[in-house]
């Protein structure tokens, strides 16, 4: 249970806690911000422009097949020309979600070691925080894979249960109804589960540990306080929901410009409250370890790598 001491900020105080970080190292943490908004900015206009040819072309494609004449050589070659872009698209976007994929681990690993660094009062420059990342890499990496392994399993379980439901109910009203039912409770529980799977992710790149270990150190630390981080992961999925419904704007067909303007500024809105939910787990690992009475050791360990030096020997 949680008690009312100095070590416990509480939620409301972790909230306050975290933009904090910003204003004690203004220039790593705008430094960092201003990565994070340039690479998801210039990812996500580079999708849009590489795959708005394809999408047109298949679009044209699907809606001339039908009305040609399947023994036509014309047919033939629509289908032949469908199938190409379809393949060459589908290959885009596997690469985009690779590439996103890679580009959001090494950020968040940054934003961790930062916000530990700063929280913690020590200098580091963007550059050492670079580096640091780099070499960090391979322990958030394994915990992410697990992470990544629990969250399918979770969904295929969930799909499990939900589509013999659905199979059985006939009704179109009845069968609405319970899937926004199960998809509230499934996504209520799923927020309580990452509760350990983000803290892990966390523990992986501040601690020597990674996958099960710092799966089970995270199960460990978070007892008594996993209500809170679970009020996080829900305000971060609110948020995180209200602006995917603002890329509904992106069908806006009166422009070609707005469209993308609206997608770019979710997308870097996104990315901001993504920020803001590593910064404040961050500051929810502290407070776990110093409520578990746990020394929160220095981060050099972990910011600085030691370098080696040669024994001096003496002249003769």
């Amino acid at each position: 249970m949680l008690m009312a001491s100095d070590m416990t900020l509480g939620f409301a105080g972790i909230l306050r806690e975290t933009p904090k970080i910003f204003s004690k190292n203004v220039r790593l943490m705008a430094s960092l911000t201003l990565l994070n908004l340039l690479l998801l900015s210039l990812f996500f206009l580079s999708n849009v422009f590489c795959t708005k040819p394809f999408i047109s072309d298949l679009v044209t494609k699907a809606f001339l097949i039908p009305v040609t004449d399947p023994k036509s050589t014309e047919f033939a070659y629509l289908l032949i020309g469908l199938m190409q872009d379809l393949r060459v698209f589908i290959g885009l976007e596997w690469t985009y979600a690779i590439v996103i994929t890679a580009t959001s681990l090494f950020l968040s690993t940054a934003t961790i070691i930062a916000s530990a660094a700063t929280h913690g009062g020590e200098s580091l420059f963007f550059k050492e925080l670079l580096l640091s990342t780099l070499k960090s890499l391979k322990r958030p990496f394994f915990t992410w894979f697990y992470i990544t392994l629990l969250g399918l399993g979770y969904g295929f379980l969930v799909l499990e249960n939900l589509l013999p439901m659905m199979l059985i109910i006939q009704q179109p009203i009845a069968s609405k109804a319970l899937l926004i039912t199960i998809g509230i409770l499934a996504s209520i529980l799923y927020n309580y589960l990452a509760v350990i799977w983000a803290l892990a992710f966390v523990i992986s790149v501040l601690e020597e540990k990674c996958g099960i270990e710092a799966l089970g150190k995270a199960a460990q630390i978070v007892k008594g306080m996993r209500l809170l981080g679970f009020g996080l992961n829900i305000v971060f999925t609110v948020s995180s929901s209200i602006l995917f419904q603002a890329l509904r704007l992106m069908t806006i067909k009166q422009s070609t410009v707005l469209p993308i303007v609206i997608g770019l500024l979710v997308v870097n809105s996104i990315c901001l409250v993504r920020m803001f939910w590593w910064i404040a787990y961050t500051v929810f690992y502290y407070q776990c370890k110093e409520t578990q009475g746990e020394e929160v050791e220095s981060q050099d360990r972990i910011l600085y790598s030691k370098v080696p030096t040669a024994p001096i020997l003496n002249e003769p």
